[in-house]
């Protein structure tokens, strides 16, 4: 009887070792193949590059570190996965990256090989100046025409942006042969910017007018094909008949209104004589800035947000703004000449671009795409004008380069 016993027993304990083998979950060797996007190139590919794989099922996380060439290689039982990886990286261009990849809802039932495409997710910078257009042209009867001046606004950075509440506006005029008056008495830049002419504001609640990354939106001076409409110049080199705003100054009586594109708000002027937002064509000091919580009603009501220009008689009133409040700002002017002086501090913009060929040469100056990805184009940003620009360009509105730029 014993023996029955214990043969029994050893009967049943292999019987529940066979069917514990045979409810044991199958595992896989799975590769996940991190990649870049198409046009984005990097020395080496970084250290310690971690990829998560998270069994939906259950929820457990299992992280993996990458090897040099971008595998990651898991041993998985079967299920369904989310993937996720986030690092930042060196581009050959020196610059430091942000990546994002994820693959949702892989249903693992086999060994795999998975790649996975990252995606841009940050890099330095915002809204800054893709193109500015102002030297002007000559009409045919060799006359003089600036109306079809032009800025192009690009978001370079890899969020969406709100152009609503977004400021352009130019520094006092400089280009003369006596230093900047706007400094202080150690003939040092002052803390605030002055403003003159118009100052102009993109209207919006904060969401009303979303800019994409690698997307932009062109500012005219006036919203006209000046190729070929009766109040243009057909010696001009663009056609803004498309722009998304254009500076139009009801107040002067004289300004050509552009029914077909929206205007800008003037939220103050020095001089309510110009029927024209005219940037100087011998090289204006762009900034492009944000006022607190984006009330300008506020800010230009308070009368210290004003100043006279030192050292002068005039009672003409500047409009001042924080260095802090600016997002964007290009020295247009060939500072390298004895007779120009810079007008932007150097934590905004070190250098300097300019038009060689002078004034009226239908010409404008870009930055440099350094780098596509995809079809969207990052341009170079790194607050030095002299290594950003190009110049002396024919004018793109709304179009971007195809190829990598010096």
């Amino acid at each position: 009887m014993r023996k029955f016993v214990l043969i029994t027993i050893s009967l049943l304990m292999c019987l529940l070792l066979t069917n514990c083998k045979d409810d044991v979950t199958p595992s896989y060797i799975t590769t996940v193949k991190v990649g870049y996007p198409e046009g984005f190139t990097v020395a080496d590919f970084p250290e310690n590059v971690t990829v998560t794989a998270t069994n939906t099922n259950n929820t457990r996380t299992t992280s993996v570190t990458a090897t040099s060439d971008g595998n990651a290689i898991f041993e998985l039982v079967e299920g369904n996965y989310n993937f996720t990886a986030s690092f930042s990286v060196i581009g050959t261009d020196g610059e430091e990256y942000i990546f994002n990849g994820i693959i949702s809802n892989y249903s693992l039932m086999a060994e795999s090989d998975i790649a996975m495409n990252l995606i841009l997710v940050d890099n330095t910078g915002g809204f800054i100046f893709k193109e500015i257009y102002y030297s002007g042209s000559r009409t045919p009867e060799d006359k003089f025409y600036y109306s079809d001046q032009f800025h192009e606004i690009y978001n370079n950075s890899g969020d969406t942006l709100y152009a609503d509440g977004l400021c352009i506006a130019v520094h006092a005029q400089t280009s003369t042969s006596t230093l900047t008056s706007w400094v202080d008495d150690n003939d040092e830049l002052l803390d605030r910017i002055p403003l003159t002419f118009h100052t102009w504001i993109v209207p919006g609640d904060g969401t009303e007018y979303p800019v994409f990354p690698g997307e932009s939106f062109v500012i005219a001076l006036d919203g006209i094909d000046h190729r070929t409409d009766e109040n243009g110049n057909p010696n001009s080199p663009v056609n803004l008949g498309d722009a998304n705003w254009e500076t139009y100054v009801e107040s002067s009586g004289k300004d050509l209104d552009a029914s077909a594109v929206p205007n800008l708000t003037m939220i103050y002027t020095t001089n309510t004589a110009m029927h024209d937002w005219s940037t100087s064509v011998f090289g204006p000091a762009e900034v492009l800035f944000r006022l607190p919580n984006n009330d300008w009603e506020s800010y230009v009501s308070d009368t210290g947000n004003f100043m006279t220009k030192p050292g002068s008689s005039s009672s003409t009133e500047y409009l001042m703004i924080d260095r802090e409040f600016v997002i964007d700002a290009v020295e247009c002017a060939r500072v390298d000449r004895d007779d120009i002086y810079k007008r932007l501090p150097v934590e905004l913009d070190a250098g300097y671009t300019y038009i060689e060929a002078g004034t009226y040469s239908s010409l404008s100056v870009r930055r440099k795409a350094k780098m596509i990805i995809g079809s969207r184009v990052i341009y170079k940003d790194t607050n030095n004008s002299s290594e950003d620009f190009l110049h002396d360009l024919v004018p793109t509105p709304g179009i971007h380069p195809t190829s990598l730029e010096e």
